[in-house]
């Protein structure tokens, strides 16, 4: 049967966002609703079980307003709390993961560059992808950098020097692709792509969420059958700054 109740996403911060805005394009009737742990951003430099343990609560959170499907909408949860919350919850969960294999749809001659959290870029999820696909592939962990996107600062002379010192071992390596393996760096693209040629491609896990989405939507027959504009809702951890910035970055996108 059909279910008009909400899509949950769930991110350490804001950067889900970015995921969401993705899924409201593709599913214009469903309702969603994301909750972001800003309170307890970043997840990227935390222990593995003490995120299971911050993805596990705001799960529940989510399942408290009736939701019907979860996207983890954060890459480092999905690489440690995926496999658990599928076990433990009893609606489909879906996940994101840097977009290493179509990345190398794209490659011509030259590298892969996957920017991740320092969590990210070692989960096992990461490490699996790279055994099979991994072929050109610099992984670059990115202290402080979804930080920047946290606090609404998606651009100026503090971000570029940032990633100067991020990107600075890889200016003279031709980079055909970057793939931005943490939700917060689709916001920061702009910027990212000041470092590199023009006609290198900027690619993320989104897409192939949103296949997983539809596809347990379309086995378990819980799409929508409203006929009129989806509602977005925000909750956060955080406080009345952060849900202004997660609106202020859906109406963006």
């Amino acid at each position: 049967m059909p279910s008009n109740a909400p899509i949950g996403f769930l991110d350490s911060g804001v950067g889900g966002v970015s995921v969401l805005n993705a899924a409201r394009k593709a599913l214009p009737y469903e309702d969603f609703i994301l909750y972001g742990d800003s309170g307890n951003a970043p997840y990227g430099t935390k222990p593995e079980e003490q995120v299971i343990s911050l993805v596990r609560a705001a799960a529940q959170e989510l399942m408290q307003q009736g939701i019907k499907a979860l996207v983890i909408a954060c890459n480092t949860a999905t690489g440690i709390a995926l496999a658990a919350m599928q076990k433990e919850l009893p609606i489909p969960v879906v996940g994101i993961l840097p977009a290493i294999r179509p990345a190398q749809k794209l490659r011509k001659d030259g590298e892969i560059l996957v920017m991740g959290t320092p969590n990210t870029v070692k989960t096992k999820a990461v490490l699996q992808l790279m055994e099979t696909d991994g072929q050109h592939v610099l992984l670059l962990g990115c202290p402080g950098l979804m930080e920047f996107v946290e606090k609404g600062e998606l651009s100026g002379p503090r971000l570029h020097a940032h990633l100067e010192g991020l990107l600075k071992p890889y200016l003279n390596t031709k980079i055909d692709v970057v793939a931005l393996g943490c939700t917060h760096y689709p916001f920061l693209q702009s910027a990212i792509a000041e470092f590199f040629p023009e006609e290198t491609q900027f690619i993320d896990g989104s897409t192939l969420t949103l296949e997983e989405l539809n596809a347990a939507l379309t086995e378990k027959d819980l799409y929508t059958d409203k006929k009129t504009p989806g509602t977005t809702r925000f909750m956060t951890s955080g406080g009345e700054d952060t849900l202004q910035l997660m609106d202020m970055l859906h109406k963006q996108g």
